[in-house]
């Protein structure tokens, strides 16, 4: 007679509290898996460029990690790469939240000294720093800066990257005396690593474009060539980093008037970017400006203008039609026609140019007085005398109230006004106007003369 066997409740619970366990910690164990295999595996596809394969992988390590304890640093990890993915895609509005998650998950996790915050923080100042928006970047890469040199490192590469990227920040700001000593000693810490690593590339590009900044050419052209020859050894010819490296270098001789050496490089760099990232992204975008200059520097206004065209289009898909970031491209445009055989169509840029920047920045912005100066121009050119003399008063009456008495843009604008008072026949106020314009120009003559 076979024996029954009969299992308490209390048998029971334990065998599933013991299932629950097992299944709990091979469940664990195959998330913190997959979560590593999408880790390494988005990590090459963004070195490759390959940033839409990255943010798929990255978005499943999310969902991962949200399930983590609260104590696990993968979360934060995450969020940090998937936030510079986004930026490298231009997709700026995504990745400052993700940042600024991560900042508060590893200011709770290590509190307010580690590696971790630093690199976030000075990622964070880099996107400011993609925005223009150097007021927020500035304080938070020297914050990383700080914690750094706090931070024992055996061979300093996070240090090196916090230097660059603050020395490139002064180089955008004009404050090249604190700019060279940091990118110069960046560039020293990665050539320890390695003569020819892509570090190097970037302190090197970092160093061109301070160089040309400060008027020294020659050593600005050599280190962009060295800058793009590394890339493209390093990371390979089809990089938005070589991208960036070959466009400094036809920027570069585009103001040497060099256009036989700028323009294919400029179609080698858009060409890049397209494949990179698509063909409505910021950097193909700033590409197509940057070819609209080119063909404009070398008199080719049907073409500039059409290239300009694509460009602004391009824009108001990204920013929004109210953007002032269009404005720049809209003046551009204008500019073109109004030199060329379709004047009428830059009157209409240039209102639109002078309506945005009044909504963003406001009407008394010296921006907005940079607007009326064009479009002052374009009525002098069409002989609309008592409109253009109307439009350089309002400029003037900006610049006078917000700019240095000796800024050469007042003198611009008198220069302008002069012309449309000329026009009018008001002979005796222009010449009045020139030597106003004169005195600022040249404010040593002025002060010889009397």
């Amino acid at each position: 007679m076979r024996t029954r066997t009969f299992r308490s409740e209390a048998t029971v619970a334990v065998v599933l509290v013991v299932f629950f366990v097992i299944s709990q910690r091979l469940w664990g164990d195959s998330s913190l898996e997959a979560w590593k295999k999408n880790e390494d595996s988005a990590a090459a596809a963004s070195k490759a460029a390959h940033f839409a394969d990255a943010e798929r992988l990255l978005l499943q390590n999310q969902k991962l990690a949200e399930t983590f304890p609260s104590k696990d640093a993968r979360l934060p990890r995450t969020l940090f790469d998937l936030a510079q993915v986004y930026r490298a895609e231009g997709k700026y509005a995504e990745s400052l939240p993700l940042y600024q998650r991560a900042l508060q998950i590893y200011t709770t996790l290590y509190g307010s000294q580690s590696e971790e915050l630093a690199q976030t923080l000075n990622a964070q100042a880099e996107l400011y720093k993609s925005l223009g928006d150097y007021g927020h970047a500035e304080p938070l890469m020297i914050t990383a800066l700080e914690m750094r040199r706090k931070i024992p490192q055996k061979d300093g590469p996070d240090l090196a990257q916090s230097e660059n990227d603050l020395g490139e920040l002064y180089v955008e700001t004009g404050a090249f005396s604190k700019a060279e000593p940091l990118i110069q000693d960046a560039l020293s810490i990665r050539k320890n690593a390695g003569s020819e690593t892509s570090d190097v590339a970037q302190s090197l590009e970092a160093l061109g474009l301070l160089y040309k900044s400060t008027g020294r050419g020659k050593d600005a052209e050599q280190s962009f060539r060295q800058a793009a020859s590394i890339y493209g050894k390093t990371l390979g010819g089809e990089h938005p980093d070589y991208a960036n490296a070959l466009e400094n270098l036809a920027v570069l001789c585009q103001s040497h008037r060099d256009f036989t050496t700028a323009e294919p490089l400029m179609l080698r760099v858009l060409e890049i970017r397209k494949a990179a990232f698509g063909p409505e992204h910021r950097d193909v975008a700033t590409s197509l400006d940057a070819l609209a200059s080119l063909k404009r520097d070398e008199g080719k206004s049907k073409e500039a203008a059409s290239l300009f065209e694509q460009a602004l289009a391009l824009w108001e898909k990204i920013l929004g039609a109210d953007s002032p970031e269009l404005a720049p491209d809209l003046n551009n445009l204008g500019a073109v026609y109004e030199l060329g055989p379709e004047r009428q169509k830059a009157e209409p840029l240039f209102l639109r140019a002078i309506s945005i920047d009044e909504k963003a920045i406001g009407p008394e912005s010296p921006d907005v007085a940079t607007d009326l100066n064009n479009l002052g121009l374009l009525y002098v050119l069409s002989q609309r005398y008592q409109e253009a003399a109307n439009i350089y008063q309002r400029a003037l009456n900006i610049q006078v109230k917000a700019l240095d008495p000796t800024d050469p843009a007042i003198a611009q604008t008198m220069h302008g006004y002069a012309f449309a008072l000329t026009g009018l026949g008001r002979k005796t106020e222009a010449k009045q106007m020139e030597k106003r314009a004169e005195a600022i120009s040249s404010p040593s003559q002025s002060v010889q003369g009397k």
